[in-house]
């Protein structure tokens, strides 16, 4: 049978916390004995079985000596807080992911967000939200971006049409400290950000965003995101097409070194 929606997430979350027993050298027995979580419940988990709860994980993390990539990994996948159901099955993704391609059109992506920016785009999208689910947002958004600084992160190509750069909130100092946090975040040796510049006599990805991501064990998908839902994509004719997209508009953009140019100099006009 086909894997649903909720089978894709826990065959994800096995895997990976197989990969990190097997890494540290453990059976399920002696993982069992350290963490204190029962065999039969790590069986059941590593063959995406069933979930367990997060008490257990963070046991399970620490007897791993894991450093929260567990955790983060089921918070991601699991957790309610912060992250809209249908993007769960992505933020999941992202922690397992080798490597990430994005194209950005509206919004600075995800990964690359400071807080001022998370708080903004979010008290617009939903005006009337309390306090408490906006803080749960932003929450969420760190808990994310912490894969960024990991030992071994995945490879991240963010491309970004430089409109995305110009846009103004009302509070004056958001994009400021956006398009800091991106000249930093470009210097780092796994990540490329690279921009499309306005002066480009259009481009393959004006019809929307999209990220792609490939995933140990399940190869590479295309996920599209609308105002209120999200959709991840596996046809393999689907997939090739935003990839060839991706290609194009690589060749548009600006070189990394140009890019951060374009970033410092927009910085400037702030």
């Amino acid at each position: 049978m086909k894997r649903n929606d909720v089978q894709i997430p826990l065959a994800r979350f096995g895997n990976l916390m197989k990969k990190l027993r097997v890494q540290a050298s453990m059976t399920q027995q002696e993982l069992a004995a350290v963490s204190t979580v029962g065999q039969s419940t790590i069986s059941d988990v590593e063959r995406g079985k069933k979930q367990t709860h997060r008490e257990n994980v963070l046991r399970l993390d620490s007897a791993l000596t894991a450093h929260g990539v567990l955790t983060s990994a089921w918070d991601a996948a699991f957790s309610e807080g912060g992250t809209s159901a249908y993007f769960r099955e992505v933020a999941g993704a992202e922690q397992t992911a080798l490597e990430i391609r994005q194209f950005a059109l509206g919004l600075v992506p995800g990964l690359l967000q400071v807080e001022g920016y998370v708080r903004a785009i979010s008290e617009l999208a939903r005006p009337q939200a309390a306090a408490e689910s906006v803080d749960k947002i932003v929450a969420a958004r760190r808990q994310r971006q912490e894969l960024l600084s990991r030992k071994h992160p995945p490879s991240l190509t963010m491309l970004l049409d430089e409109s995305v750069l110009l846009r103004r909130f009302q509070d004056p100092n958001v994009m400021p400290i956006q398009v800091d946090h991106l000249i930093d975040q470009s210097r780092q040796l796994r990540l490329r950000v690279q921009i499309i510049p306005l002066r480009s006599e259009g481009h393959a990805g004006l019809g929307g965003a999209f990220t792609l991501m490939e995933v140990p064990d399940s190869g590479t998908f295309a996920y599209v995101e609308s105002q209120e839902t999200g959709f991840v994509l596996r046809q393999p004719e689907v997939v090739a097409s935003y990839e060839r997209t991706f290609a194009e508009l690589m060749s548009a953009a600006l070189p990394v070194p140009e890019s951060r140019a374009k970033l410092e100099e927009i910085r400037g006009n702030l």
